[in-house]
């Protein structure tokens, strides 16, 4: 029998994948079973199994490729941080989440699949360690932010770490969750506002408070001035 063209065969494999991956992020993969996936694809079921010997190893290649994708997407996202974190740098960056999370939602179902169905066993090593991932990836930009005058003592790579886990968090819930404006405000609103409290803190740093009632005659207890979050430039 004449090989089938290797055009024909990346074809095959794009329909197969494409409709795995439109059927598992909806009914689960034990949900879905491979003729559904074969009539979905208008391939046979023969088909499928030409290019992957199981339906696991079908679902392992969509995580697989999409990995790669999701890596380069944060690779570029990453290389335009210089002042990481300077306000406008972090509106840069949590308006590119937003389009990260948005943008690849069947990714982020994926990995929520693997969560429910897997145990985790294919995305675990995404979350492994962040800070020392960050700082393989930024170390330069992060060990600028910590020579700047004011910083507020924590490692850099930890604080980035938390931050673009809050902020993925955020887009997840309105994404994925319905979240639907979860704090009441815009995505735009939520992130200035979240970027503010980075930047300023919870308290004023020359704000007092008095007790309410005095003890024993004492006078009034002034307040201990509270730390900022971060100490961030503008």
């Amino acid at each position: 029998m004449p090989k089938i063209a290797q055009n024909r065969i990346l074809e095959n494999q794009r329909r197969i994948e494409t409709a795995a991956l439109e059927l598992f992020t909806k009914q689960g993969f034990h949900g879905t079973n491979i003729r559904e996936i074969a009539e979905h694809a208008e391939v046979s079921v023969g088909a499928i199994y030409t290019y992957y010997p199981t339906k696991e190893a079908l679902y392992v290649t969509l995580v697989r490729n999409y990995k790669a994708h999701m890596e380069q997407l944060r690779d570029q996202m990453f290389s335009s941080l210089e002042d990481i974190f300077s306000k406008s740098d972090l509106k840069k960056f949590t308006s590119e989440i937003r389009g990260y999370v948005y943008n690849h939602a069947e990714f982020w179902l994926l990995m929520y699949i693997d969560a429910i169905e897997f145990k985790n066993q294919h995305f675990a090593e995404w979350f492994h360690n962040m800070p020392e991932q960050f700082r393989s990836r930024l170390g330069p930009v992060l060990s600028k932010a910590k020579r700047q005058p004011g910083w507020c003592g924590q490692d850099p790579a930890f604080a980035f770490a938390t931050i673009y886990l809050h902020v993925i968090t955020y887009f997840l819930i309105e994404k994925l969750l319905q979240g639907n404006r979860h704090l009441g405000v815009s995505d735009e609103q939520a992130m200035d506002k979240f970027i503010q409290l980075l930047s300023g803190g919870l308290w004023s740093s020359h704000e007092t408070r008095s007790l309410k009632s005095r003890s024993n005659g004492k006078a009034p207890v002034a307040r201990r001035k509270m730390p900022r979050v971060l100490s961030m430039t503008s």
